[in-house]
């Protein structure tokens, strides 16, 4: 969709305005700056650097829609120029701890699944600070996205034998732990 909307963007823009109408729309998206001609009507922020925005930028008196993406991950690109795109927000990730895949794969080898659901569970419940790390290492991630963040609060995790997941994977696991089965449990 990018190059369609970057073709539609160049054939409506001016060429000697496109660079300053592409950096008032990334300044705008970002919400650095604000700029008279560009309303964001919409932002989805992914993290402190990364951003999709839907909006109205007005050049030479007609109004253009726009949905862009900024940040380090691609740059500025155009995803939408004055088309029928719709602008979606993405679902957050929710993190959470769990076994590491040697403990699950052990426990349900040994018909052991459901007790060690309840010792993860209990080390949850005790452990405020092992609990926590799902909700700090979101945080870390989206203000401070990097290698360092991933590393640090992995190998926080991996201090108590768990591993960070999503919010699903974690529930999928726990399903299999807690299934007398284990023929249904493998994957």
């Amino acid at each position: 969709m990018g190059e369609r909307a970057q073709q539609a963007f160049e054939a409506t823009v001016p060429a000697h305005l496109q660079e300053d109408v592409m950096q008032m729309i990334a300044e705008a998206a970002g919400g650095w700056c604000d700029h008279p001609s560009v309303t964001i009507l919409d932002r989805d922020r992914h993290d402190a650097i990364n951003v999709t925005a839907h909006g109205i930028v007005m050049v030479e008196g007609v109004e253009h829609r726009f949905i862009v993406d900024d940040g380090n991950w691609n740059g500025t690109v155009l995803r939408d120029w004055d088309g029928d795109a719709v602008f979606e927000y993405r679902k957050p990730t929710t993190y959470a701890l769990q076994p590491e895949a040697r403990l699950i794969d052990e426990a349900i080898m040994a018909g052991k699944g459901p007790l060690l659901l309840m010792k993860w569970d209990a080390i949850l419940s005790n452990h405020q600070d092992i609990a926590a790390i799902p909700g700090k290492y979101a945080y870390d991630r989206y203000f401070q996205p990097g290698i360092k963040v991933e590393s640090h609060w992995r190998e926080a995790a991996a201090k108590h034998h768990f591993v960070i997941v999503d919010e699903e994977t974690a529930q999928e696991t726990r399903k299999r732990l807690a299934s007398p089965s284990q023929e249904s449990s493998r994957g």
